[in-house]
């Protein structure tokens, strides 16, 4: 087990690397388990995803497969992107969801919060306001979270959960590569690309003193997130990177997380070494990986 900052209250975070298969069991039970037992609804955040018509159906299709009741399923209408496919909805009106009393009324029933993976950049737009303080929304699954509630994200749903937050940038030149403070320098590019900078930012914070990497040995990830970890300021920091088809699932109230599904995370701890920004100095420090526990 391993072993992080913990908020005050109980209440169960996780953390899926993307590309979360739809018969993954021990992913899905990993989620359902942990919700209250007073508290079984579902909601779907879907602020990342600019396929929301195709994105939300499967994602209410695979709860339901591993046992959740669709009644209990529901959608928040929090949005910034319109999905071209439903000509019938302009998903992008839904951008002051987070503010909307009927979609906060959701949170505030919630069992199990599910972000959507897409653009992790839209989703800090929908729940985090322009002055930086938290939505209505953000701040009931703040207290659905110190009820005891479940909040989990799959890709940028995931790159979000940290109290810091990787924005982009291309691993290629992610260790002597310029780092950027403004997420405006990742609109409009492909971080395949390779020439992306790494661009740093704050999360959403469920999880203090954390940058979470998404889609990390699949997409080579490592040399992101160890700049990621050099560059940010602070003194409590910890990288975590999380393999796709993978959950880091952080029991709040027993303090500590397990590495859950079909692949590992990886743990880099900067607490007991030094680190620089500058050509991503790392002395000391520990890297470990760890497999994901199976039934």
């Amino acid at each position: 087990m391993i072993g992080v900052p913990a908020l005050a209250d109980p209440g169960t975070v996780v953390v899926v690397g993307g590309a979360l298969e739809d018969d993954n069991a021990d992913v899905y039970r990993a989620m359902i388990r942990a919700m209250p037992e007073d508290a079984r609804n579902v909601v779907i955040i879907p602020a990342a995803s600019g396929i929301i018509g195709r994105s939300v159906p499967r994602a209410t299709k695979a709860f339901v497969a591993h046992g959740v009741d669709p009644a209990r399923i529901v959608t928040a209408h929090v949005a910034m992107a319109d999905d071209p496919d439903t000509p019938d909805v302009d998903e992008s009106r839904w951008n002051m969801g987070g503010s909307d009393p009927a979609e906060i009324a959701k949170i505030e029933k919630a069992g199990l919060i599910w972000m959507l993976g897409g653009d992790q950049l839209r989703i800090m737009a929908a729940l985090v306001k322009p002055d930086g303080s938290d939505t209505p929304m953000l701040a009931a699954m703040r207290k659905r979270l110190e009820q005891g509630a479940v909040i989990g994200g799959t890709s940028a749903g995931a790159a979000v959960m940290g109290e810091h937050m990787i924005g982009c940038g291309s691993p290629d030149i992610a260790l002597t590569g310029a780092v950027s403070r403004d997420f405006r320098d990742c609109d409009g590019k492909e971080e395949d690309e390779g020439s992306v900078p790494l661009v740093l930012g704050r999360g959403l914070g469920f999880l203090p003193g954390i940058v979470f990497d998404q889609h990390f040995s699949q997409r080579a990830r490592l040399t992101r997130l160890v700049r990621a970890v050099a560059c940010i300021e602070g003194e409590a920091v910890t990288g975590i990177g999380v393999d796709e088809d993978t959950a880091f699932v952080f029991d709040i109230g027993h303090e500590a997380g397990v590495p859950v599904g079909r692949g590992t995370i990886t743990v880099i701890d900067p607490s007991e070494g030094h680190r620089s920004c500058d050509n991503a100095v790392m002395e000391n420090v520990r890297f470990a990986r760890f497999a994901a526990a199976k039934e």
